[in-house]
């Protein structure tokens, strides 16, 4: 769970680099570094628009080297809350967003 909400917290703050590192090998593998930072970016942009972020509620199940669920993000601003699915993986120890099979 501190996971998905550190890497929201992330885009939140415009810390690009530090988000991209929540990412599994196997997302960095799907897209060149310069495609995600941009969609992030372009999130961070959304975020600032809505206000910032208030919370992130995760919710998961799963067990093993494997996690899914959601989170929902809420903003300061007036933007409706949004529900995301949301895939881990354990990779060296450290869980990792993953994408969705």
């Amino acid at each position: 769970e501190s996971t998905v909400e550190n890497f929201y917290a992330a885009v939140g703050k415009g810390e690009i680099t530090e988000a991209q590192g929540y990412f599994s090998e196997k997302i960095r593998g799907l897209l060149p570094p310069e495609k995600i930072a941009a969609g992030l970016t372009e999130e961070h942009k959304r975020v600032v628009a809505c206000g910032g972020i208030k919370s992130v509620k995760v919710k998961l199940e799963g067990e093993g080297e494997v996690r899914f669920g959601t989170a929902t993000v809420s903003y300061r601003g007036e933007c409706p809350e949004k529900t995301e699915k949301v895939n881990l993986v354990q990779e060296q120890g450290q869980w990792k967003l993953s994408p969705s099979k």
